[in-house]
């Protein structure tokens, strides 16, 4: 990679998904240089409220290792200067650390990220070098050309290829429909067929979006949005009945 300044790639650990409400736990940083130096940072925060359960069960810190940290505010300032004048990089970072971290850093007064700061989100690469096509998919795991592409059932027969392969190469993937459902939608049910909402412990919640994991009524503007947009009927029924 060719540097005209610093890029720091990093990684959060958090209490939760939601950039607004929950808090970071940890930040990992490696900041490197134009001329090949590099200057690590790994951080333990209190984030001033206790670690759920299912969190802590991801990341491995809990309440125990945090309460005597600094909290966040404590370490903005050098924080802030030490992020200022680099680009930033992670994994998904695009759509979640650089957020979390703006939070973070607005709620102690500070503006980030930089104006002309430039983002490098490795999963965003990989989406672009590794086409999820099905025709580049299943090349990719069959090592073979997919001949009569768009036709239904040879689609479909690529398809049944592809899961295969995958059960083969990853021999820690569930093996049954209702495991693998539940391992890329969640534990909780679906309340419509487009995953949109969906139930917890009999409240309608957003599956999507900024109100992820929030009862649809208590963020009713959203509600009326989703109702005047271009959304799955079911899904606005739903919707439609939770606000009535």
């Amino acid at each position: 990679m060719q540097l005209e300044r610093p890029i720091i790639f990093f990684d959060l650990e958090t209490t939760g998904v939601d950039t607004e409400n929950d808090r970071i736990v940890q930040i990992g940083a490696i900041k490197r240089f134009p001329d090949g130096q590099t200057e690590e940072k790994n951080i333990l925060v209190n984030p001033q409220r206790p670690i759920p359960k299912p969190a802590s069960e991801i990341h491995g810190i809990t309440d125990e290792m945090v309460k005597d940290k600094p909290i966040f505010q404590q370490y903005a300032k050098s924080m802030h200067q030490w992020f200022s004048g680099c680009d930033l990089a992670g994994y998904n970072s695009n759509q979640f650390d650089i957020p979390m971290l703006a939070a973070e850093f607005r709620r102690c007064g500070h503006d980030f990220p930089d104006a002309d700061a430039h983002f490098v989100d490795m999963l965003l690469i990989e989406r672009l070098v590794n086409s999820h096509r099905l025709e580049a998919t299943y090349k990719r795991y069959t090592g073979q050309a997919l001949e009569g592409a768009h036709d239904a059932v040879a689609d479909i027969r690529a398809t049944i290829a592809i899961l295969d392969k995958q059960l083969e190469r990853y021999p820690d993937l569930p093996t049954t429909p209702k495991e693998l459902d539940t391992l890329t939608t969640g534990e909780e049910p679906r309340a419509d067929i487009s995953g949109k909402l969906r139930w917890s412990e009999g409240t309608l919640v957003w599956n999507f979006g900024k109100h992820r994991g929030k009862p649809v009524l208590e963020t009713l503007d959203y509600a009326n949005w989703f109702l005047r947009a271009d959304f799955p009927p079911d899904a606005k029924a739903l919707v439609e009945e939770a606000v009535k």
